[in-house]
């Protein structure tokens, strides 16, 4: 699993294969203080599906830094 520190925030992120082995999927997990608690949420599963394990990367990477920015 990958690491990537955004601001505050340390977001781990990774691309599966599918099962038949066509398509690479991308999932992140984010982390960040509020105060003194520590809060994390998933990123599953982009409505896209990739050729290369670093485009899928890439991809659930940059959504995650979407929902941080827009959302916390």
């Amino acid at each position: 699993m990958n690491e990537h520190n955004y601001g505050t925030h340390l977001i781990k992120f990774k691309a599966d294969r599918t099962p038949d082995e066509n398509y690479w999927i991308g999932e992140a997990h984010v982390q960040y203080n509020d105060g003194r608690t520590l809060r994390c949420f998933e990123v599953h599963g982009p409505a896209e599906k990739f050729d290369s394990k670093e485009a899928a990367e890439q991809h659930v990477l940059g959504l995650a830094k979407t929902l941080i920015d827009n959302f916390i």
